[in-house]
């Protein structure tokens, strides 16, 4: 299996527009997920594609971080470890679809046009990504 940084760097590669090639395979490349399941996101989560396949982010309340890997499109990541703060109300919901989806094995594509990644469960939840400048 590859490691989570040769996806991303595969990814960036491609990006029209703002990605040169040679910042694809830096590290600390950020997404902001910008929807889950096509419902807009609150309060900015993240995930951040780190180095030797570590990955952390934010849920929009809680940080959680864990390993990753990448073999023929899917994105496979975990188990993730929480800081486990409460969240209340929406926040809360939104943590919980986005560590469900995060749980199993992401189909990963890229969208050329708007330089966006969809990430998609077997079970059909997305997340969709916007990668941060």
């Amino acid at each position: 299996m590859k490691h989570l940084t040769t996806l991303v760097a595969g990814a960036l590669a491609l990006l029209p527009l703002g990605a040169a090639a040679e910042d694809a395979g830096q590290a600390g490349t950020r997404w902001t997920i910008v929807a889950v399941s096509g419902a807009a996101t609150v309060n900015e989560p993240e995930i951040v594609f780190e180095e030797g396949g570590r990955v952390s982010g934010t849920s929009g309340c809680n940080r959680f971080g864990g390993e990753g890997t990448q073999a023929e499109g899917i994105l496979t990541l975990g188990p993730l470890a929480s800081t486990r703060m409460a969240c209340p109300g929406g926040l809360g919901e939104q943590e919980e679809a986005i560590f469900a989806l995060l749980a199993q094995p992401l189909q990963v594509a890229l969208d050329l046009a708007t330089a966006a990644v969809t990430l998609t469960a077997p079970d059909g939840g997305t997340l969709a990504l916007q990668r941060q400048p």
